[in-house]
């Protein structure tokens, strides 16, 4: 069963979850609104040996979330990844 958290420091949203083989995967989700109206928008995926590790982490630097806040999170970083993804086609018309 996976579990949630977010760390407002970080700005980030995580899931962790443990893979067949028995690793932990911590995904993440980032998007931030830059002053300028710009947005940093990053995923990915920590893998740690042993779930205890990544859920010391989680305590030190994150609160508990829920599955809603993962999937809005997801969700704006789908709809920013597109605008960024329609731009660079118009611009080098892809």
């Amino acid at each position: 069963m996976a579990k949630y958290f977010r760390s407002d420091s970080q700005r980030k949203t995580y899931k962790l979850e443990m893979s067949i083989s028995g690793k932990a995967l911590l995904y993440f989700v980032s998007v931030t609104a830059q002053n300028d109206g710009s947005f940093l928008h990053a995923r990915g995926c920590d893998v740690f040996k042993h779930e205890s590790t990544a859920l010391e982490i989680m305590e030190t630097i994150a609160v508990p979330a829920t599955e809603d806040d993962y999937l809005t999170a997801l969700k704006d970083y789908f709809a920013i990844d597109k605008k960024v993804r329609e731009a660079f086609i118009k611009t080098y018309n892809l």
